[in-house]
């Protein structure tokens, strides 16, 4: 599809054009081909898709993790982690209803990639997991911790079931829905530490490793490609950090807290860093955390993949405010927005406010089933 933004301001988070007052992202199958300030050229107003937005901002959409998307569900429940164990009770429509319901709340607040630890392998809910946000076309990441795989046949197996569960053959090949693994003791690490490399290697999964044993284990994890490393003292380039309070750029956030998925809670968080920076929450969601775990886009830039969220400030309760860079940043950083359009890989999921592959009978019914656990 060949989408076109139009009239709104534009947060590129790249060097060469940061801010931008008013201009057009122009897009065709998923690829950023031009933005730039001002009107857009005539042959661009042929988009099949055109977006005409003003007292709004486009920017790169949130990145949100590493708590498991299954306690999210029911953060609001007295016993969360019961709620969670009552899921087996559940059909496999059921549960994937839930989780596509969920990963859809989060899209609708900016959020257009998700990094979920999953604390068990069970096949079954690994399944759900790549089939509902396929569904609900949201970049997904299923983490699993080393130390429950039994094998690294087990690991092959599990790829095997996500291409398998994918309801869009295109959300596959298109890298929304990706794997990873927590190395979460070193006994684990050792005990497929020869084999590791090679299969993560080849199946394209990521690799979180806490700084204390990758401080141990350096040697037996130097030659993974896709390594994400977790509060380092002397962080290189690709790090996370597990506590907002020792973050430092140019590093991502990560939180095993699952309430901190939502990023109308995180933003207000992120703002007491660097003495109340305004730039500092925004940017962590939309560019460090993507540029970090290597997920989604970083940056606004021709020839890039199009993970764009479109802020509107026009209406109340968070408008009109003037739209300048710092009014923006202000209002961001204490979640003072509405999400208007949201685009992921080049397809619209959110318009007009309102999710096009989840709708309103969908969230009934998981409504329903949430009410039936908490009475059992």
């Amino acid at each position: 599809m060949k989408i076109l933004i139009e009239g709104t301001s534009i947060i590129a988070m790249n060097k060469q054009k940061p801010f931008i007052q008013s201009g057009y992202i122009y897009i065709d199958r998923g690829i950023i081909i031009a933005y730039n300030e001002g009107l857009p050229p005539p042959e661009f107003e042929f988009a099949e898709y055109v977006i005409n937005e003003k007292f709004a901002v486009a920017l790169p959409g949130f990145v949100v993790g590493i708590g498991n998307i299954l306690e999210y569900l029911f953060q609001f429940d007295k016993d969360s982690r019961r709620s969670v164990s009552l899921l087996t009770k559940l059909s496999k429509l059921e549960l994937e209803a839930l989780v596509e319901v969920a990963l859809a709340s989060l899209t609708c607040n900016g959020v257009t990639s998700v990094i979920s630890l999953i604390t068990h392998s069970e096949e079954k809910v690994i399944s759900i997991l790549a089939s509902a946000a396929s569904e609900a076309w949201t970049r997904l990441r299923i983490v699993l911790p080393l130390s429950s795989l039994s094998s690294m046949q087990e690991l092959e197996s599990i790829t095997k079931t996500i291409s398998r569960s994918i309801k869009d053959a295109e959300a596959l090949s298109r890298g929304l829905i990706s794997l990873g693994l927590f190395i979460d003791n070193d006994e684990a690490l050792h005990k497929f530490s020869h084999e590791l490399t090679n299969a993560v290697n080849k199946m394209n999964i990521y690799i979180y490793v806490p700084a204390e044993i990758y401080n141990k284990c350096r040697n037996g994890l130097a030659n993974i490609r896709n390594l994400i490393l977790l509060d380092l003292h002397e962080p290189p380039t690709s790090c996370l950090y597990t506590t907002y309070t020792s973050w430092k750029p140019p590093c991502g956030f990560a939180s095993l807290d699952v309430s901190l998925l939502n990023p109308k809670k995180l933003l207000p968080i992120l703002h007491s860093l660097e003495k109340h920076d305004i730039y500092v929450p925004t940017y962590m969601l939309s560019h460090f955390n993507p540029l970090n775990n290597k997920i989604g886009a970083y940056s606004i830039i021709e020839g890039t993949r199009s993970d764009i969220v479109v802020m509107s400030f026009k209406d109340p309760p968070y408008g009109p405010i003037p739209i300048s860079e710092y009014s923006v940043l202000k209002a961001l950083s204490n979640a003072f927005y509405n999400v208007k359009v949201v685009i992921i890989d080049g397809e619209i999921v959110v318009d007009n406010s309102l999710h096009l592959n989840i709708g309103e009978e969908k969230v009934k019914k998981v409504r329903g089933l949430i009410e039936e656990l908490e009475l059992k």
